[in-house]
């Protein structure tokens, strides 16, 4: 029974084998008489004086239509920066090449002077100014530090680092909880290994670089430079990358690589958090409590109803010189991005000035970044939403829709909303931040030297940047 199949497919396969040949037979034959047509007819109309060589094809061959990304246009970029030394006008277009090519973006980075161009750019970045502190902006921001924390400080000698944390672990007067602090233990205790070794457990052996993506309104449609910052941007996350994959993996400091230094790190959890924090959280606390200003600087404030997955809790600002900064309400409606108001504003300073003129000891002086200061305050936010702190600390945030929900409250039921409508008024017809400082300078009897300064300061910085209008 097989057989008689297999003979019946054999004789079918030659059936169609020779039909496919007469139907060829017949095509070719068609082709001969139509070129023959064709040669004839052209003889006719060509003047006689013209020769025409019979190499000469008469038609066209087909040409190969290749899908070649379109090019943006070239932008012109200072000597020496990442965008030159890596040929950013040679990238296709941002979106087309993520999104619907195979084009590989470490291909730059193989180039030596890319990639050291990037180094030396990325090792200035401070690798919390861009983590994805959602619910505000990061005191990094805000605070100048002598000793600034960039990813060239943690970059610098992680394997040094490691070894240097575990003398430390290993040295009882280091082993600071509850809350103890002892800023002179800073060099013995090696306070900044202690801050690079945590950032380099997280960033290259954990949850990764959780930066805060810039927003586009249109990524389908990014203008030539928006096109060249998402690069940039892209870039700089695939050198972390490929930074971190170079680390010996011996770096991870877990339960199973270090079980005693890790159990001993983990016993320095307080008894009565709420949160359970990782041993990296723990070491940036330790490193804090030791003297670090930028452990000192690591905050999980403002709170949220909803937190991230990925969110760390370390609170180094409890033990560090910053303390009193950064537990103050007012420090947290500066977080914000909140439309410009005069009240907030003038606690704001004050609280600014405060922290500036601190006489008594010169350690808690604190310098402010006012650059950061007034492009915080002063520059719309890319989203329309107004976000409040409550009364238990938690942020309410109001969408334009939400402001329109409330704008249709009777005056009785808006009293018991959470936002007044004082606030809502702001919100739909903001003042200038120039409007709100004069209306301070003029309002405000103002005697206290340091907050004259700081307006003076202020408006500057906001000239400087273009934003006092």
């Amino acid at each position: 029974m097989m057989r008689s199949v297999r003979v019946r497919g054999w004789f079918w396969s030659i059936s169609v084998v020779l039909g496919l040949c007469v139907v060829g037979g017949v095509w070719m034959l068609y082709l001969t008489r139509n070129q023959a047509e064709l040669n004839s007819t052209a003889s006719e109309t060509i003047e006689p004086s013209v020769v025409v060589s019979p190499s000469s094809p008469t038609i066209e061959p087909p040409v190969a239509v290749i899908d070649i990304p379109p090019q943006l246009p070239r932008l012109d970029f200072a000597p020496g920066s990442v965008e030159e030394a890596c040929g950013f006008n040679d990238f296709p277009p941002y979106h087309s090449s993520t999104f619907e090519s195979d084009w590989d973006s470490t291909i730059p980075l193989a180039s030596e002077e890319c990639w050291s161009t990037m180094e030396s750019h990325v090792g200035t970045i401070n690798p919390f100014h861009s983590d994805d502190y959602s619910d505000g902006r990061h005191p990094f921001e805000f605070v100048v530090l002598e000793e600034p924390l960039t990813f060239a400080r943690i970059f610098a000698d992680p394997t040094g680092d490691m070894l240097r944390v575990q003398d430390a672990l290993y040295r009882s007067e280091c082993l600071l909880s509850g809350d103890k602090s002892n800023w002179e233990l800073k060099e013995s205790c090696h306070a900044e290994a202690l801050l690079n070794y945590a950032l380099i457990n997280r960033i290259c052996l954990g949850s990764g670089w959780n930066r805060e993506h810039t927003y586009f309104p249109n990524i389908n449609n990014l203008t030539p430079k928006q096109d060249r910052l998402a690069w940039k941007k892209s870039l700089e996350e695939e050198w972390v990358e490929m930074k971190c994959e170079s680390l010996d993996q011996t770096l991870e400091f877990s339960s199973e690589q270090y079980p005693e230094l890790h159990k001993l790190v983990m016993s320095f959890q307080s008894p009565t958090a709420k949160i359970r924090k990782s041993a990296q959280e723990l070491l940036i606390e330790l490193s804090a409590r030791l003297g670090d200003e930028a452990a000192g600087l690591t905050a999980s404030f403002p709170q949220s109803a909803f937190r991230h997955p990925a969110s760390h809790y370390e609170e180094g600002y409890k033990f560090g010189r910053f303390a009193e900064l950064l537990s103050n309400t007012t420090w947290q409606e500066l977080a914000l991005k909140q439309v410009p108001n005069a009240d907030r504003f003038f606690q704001i300073f004050h609280m600014l000035a405060k922290a500036e003129s601190r006489e008594v000891d010169t350690r808690k002086a604190i310098q402010f970044d006012y650059g950061q200061l007034v492009h915080h305050m002063c520059v719309p936010p890319t989203t329309e939403a107004l976000d409040y702190i409550t009364a238990d600390g938690y942020i309410a945030r109001f969408t334009k829709a939400d402001i329109e929900v409330l704008l249709e409250l009777e005056p009785e039921e808006l009293r018991d909303s959470e936002i007044g409508p004082e606030e809502i008024e702001e919100f739909l017809e903001p003042k200038s931040c120039k409007e709100v400082v004069y209306a301070i300078r003029q309002q405000r009897e103002i005697r206290f030297l340091p907050m004259i300064d700081v307006l003076d300061k202020f408006e500057k910085a906001a000239l400087e940047k273009g934003v006092y209008e």
